[in-house]
């Protein structure tokens, strides 16, 4: 299968802006930083990355979205144009889009250079399986091993580190958890990391199915997950201890209220992927639904939310 790689290089600034837009027209994009913004926002850079500049935007940022062989990709091309033109983007003449068309199997190699072992929270540690042989970890480390593939979230990103935190400090033994949109499966691997057993992830994509059930069995927890296609958590009638959304703000906002329906009481909703703009419509409608927040963390424009069932 061939896919048409369109890239974008443009300020940081108009970072939230493109990925609201792009993950609205695909299943995900990918963001590289230059070095300098990167070592600017990552105590201890040298010791947690080893990058080769040269796969690196020289300034600012490069956003890249990929579109399989049966799109338009002319048609896609001219909404991200349209985009540029009717939005009030800093320094619109500088944006340099690029595109071209790979197969699937040159992407799924390519992404490897830019992906490297690192530490994620306290305990977690996130480390692509070509690297296991090589990273020397501590003995409590839980180690999260990870092959992304083009399914997103690898935990570099804030929305997924601050989620693992969050996993880290509330995720019990005992508790029965569901994530929603899994992706890679990143947190239902780091949930079972911190001992659950009774785990379920759901995803709407195919592609993010076939990956996530590939790390699942990476890591050896494939036989306490029940991993099915759902779309949110419409079709589910069971109950949870812990429900985990790392989407967008739209989708968190249209969930809250089945979330709150399908959580025992005392039971916890882990919800990311908001942007600070929507922060407080999502918390006022969670807790018009009877939530209790508990925390708010935000980084780099991007907020997570815990909220807890009465």
């Amino acid at each position: 299968m061939k896919w048409h790689e369109v890239s974008i290089q443009t300020k940081e600034s108009n970072e939230e802006s493109f990925a609201l837009f792009l993950n609205s027209i695909s299943k995900g994009i990918s963001v590289e930083h230059s070095l300098d913004i990167l070592k600017q926002k990552i105590d201890d850079f040298e010791d947690k990355y080893r990058l080769d500049p040269k796969d690196y935007p020289e300034s600012d940022i490069r956003i890249t979205v990929y579109f399989d062989q049966t799109e338009d990709i002319e048609g896609r091309l001219g909404e991200i144009h349209d985009f540029i033109e009717s939005q009030p983007l800093d320094e619109k003449s500088a944006i340099i889009i690029e595109t071209k068309e790979i197969n699937e199997e040159d992407w799924e190699n390519e992404w490897k250079k830019y992906f490297h072992s690192f530490r994620i929270s306290e305990q977690f540690v996130i480390v692509p399986s070509w690297e296991l042989e090589d990273y020397e970890f501590q003995p409590d480390d839980k180690l999260i091993k990870l092959d992304p593939g083009m399914a997103f979230g690898t935990g570099d990103h804030p929305t997924t580190s601050m989620c693992l935190k969050m996993i880290e400090d509330t995720v019990k033994p005992e508790h029965k958890i569901i994530d929603v949109g899994t992706g890679s499966g990143i947190l239902t691997i780091g949930s079972h990391l911190m001992g659950a057993r009774d785990l379920k992830a759901t995803d709407i994509d195919e592609l993010s199915i076939k990956v996530a059930r590939e790390n699942f069995e990476l890591n050896g927890c494939a036989e306490d997950i029940v991993l099915e296609t759902g779309d949110l958590l419409k079709s589910e009638t069971g109950t949870y201890d812990v429900i985990i959304a790392n989407i967008l703000a739209h989708i968190i906002d249209d969930m809250i209220d089945d979330a709150h329906d399908r959580l025992n009481a005392g039971g916890s909703f882990i919800a990311s992927g908001i942007i600070t703009e929507a922060r407080d419509d999502i918390i006022a409608h969670m807790e018009g639904a009877g939530f209790s927040v508990e925390e708010v963390l935000e980084e780099n424009g991007w907020v997570s939310i815990l909220a807890r069932k009465a």
